[in-house]
């Protein structure tokens, strides 16, 4: 596998005697260290967490509630779950599939950051730290697809529920590997660990995964709209985007009035400047996203240049909040 591109701050320990190394885990000081992934984790934050505390030790936590993929993912392979924190206070923290602050969990502090493994860009409003930080950045389709590469180059074997719970990570962050975002790394990472995970037939696996997480029907309209959600500063604007994957796209549209309440509600409880929602039909890879006032609908008419009704826009081709949506709503705003 060719080497990748990563940026790492400061790994020379001669240099920065206290900055968290990435290549040799044994020179860590992991008291008190716990891994954590964004707000509202999606099944990439909480596997990411678990490969990370395996490799260089330290405490996988988890700040929200799993959503029924992840717990697909972890029950079929026989993982244990993160522990869950409500607050993160006066812990080291080790980041995991982010670098925004606002997607930091109650408690984490800035100045407590030792490590940050991502996949994301550096935009918005990253964290600020005060310390030296390691960071390893990659334009990979998962940050587990990251951990996966790190634990071959360090001769870290991962147990057989840990190589499972890792490929479900990938198979759900590129969508079966049908996203944007998926990069040769995935396919090959996967295809490295596959027989070590137990797993013979890899796209049986993402099937299922896409069929546990598409039926909503049991979840209230306020839970679908955070269960994927991530906030984010562009352009000086405070902006909220959810995304609910699913095989059965119209069972959520059907829901449409309820998740505009719902949607209306949250973006005044959160003081949000610009809240969106997509509604991201894997069968058919179409987005369709909704909107709740005027002046989301002019951000969504300037990032995709057509609306085709009031509060919704169907947009084929595009699945991805992390390489499309995401990136032309902050356009959009910074214009």
């Amino acid at each position: 596998m060719k080497k990748s591109l990563i940026a790492i701050a400061a790994l020379s320990a001669g240099l920065h005697a206290h900055a968290f190394d990435l290549m040799q885990p044994s020179l860590n000081d992991t008291s008190n260290l716990v891994w954590s992934g964004h707000i509202s984790p999606d099944t990439d934050t909480v596997v990411s967490a678990l490969l990370a505390a395996h490799i260089y030790g330290g405490t996988a936590t988890v700040p929200g509630e799993l959503n029924p993929e992840s717990k697909f993912v972890l029950e079929q392979c026989g993982a244990d779950a993160p522990v869950y924190l409500d607050n993160y206070q006066g812990k080291r923290l080790g980041l995991v599939d982010f670098n925004q602050q606002t997607q930091l969990a109650p408690g984490m502090n800035e100045a407590n950051i030792v490590a940050i493994i991502d996949h994301h860009a550096i935009g918005g409003n990253p964290v600020n730290t005060s310390q030296i930080v390691t960071l390893d950045i990659r334009p990979w389709g998962s940050t587990a697809t990251m951990l996966m590469d790190r634990a071959k180059q360090l001769n870290v074997e991962l147990p057989q529920e840990l190589a499972c719970a890792a490929i479900g990570a990938v198979l759900s962050d590129t969508v079966v590997f049908q996203s944007p975002t998926t990069t040769g790394f995935d396919h090959q990472l996967v295809d490295a660990y596959s027989a070590q995970a137990g797993l013979n037939d890899i796209n049986e696996f993402g099937e299922q995964m896409l069929i546990a997480k598409s039926d909503l029907s049991h979840i209230d309209a306020a839970t679908i709209l955070t269960m994927d959600y991530k906030n984010f500063e562009f352009g000086g604007k405070k902006v909220g985007i959810g995304v609910a994957e699913t095989l059965n796209a119209q069972q959520l549209i059907d829901r449409k009035p309820e998740l505009l309440l719902a949607m209306q509600s949250y973006k005044k409880e959160q003081g949000l400047d610009h809240l969106f929602f997509s509604i991201t039909d894997t069968k058919h890879k179409r987005a369709n996203l909704l909107w709740v006032d005027p002046s989301d609908q002019q951000i969504v008419e300037r990032a995709f240049q057509s609306v085709q009704g009031q509060d919704m826009l169907s947009l084929d081709g595009i699945t991805s909040r992390k390489r499309q949506i995401g990136p032309a709503i902050q356009t959009a705003l910074e214009q």
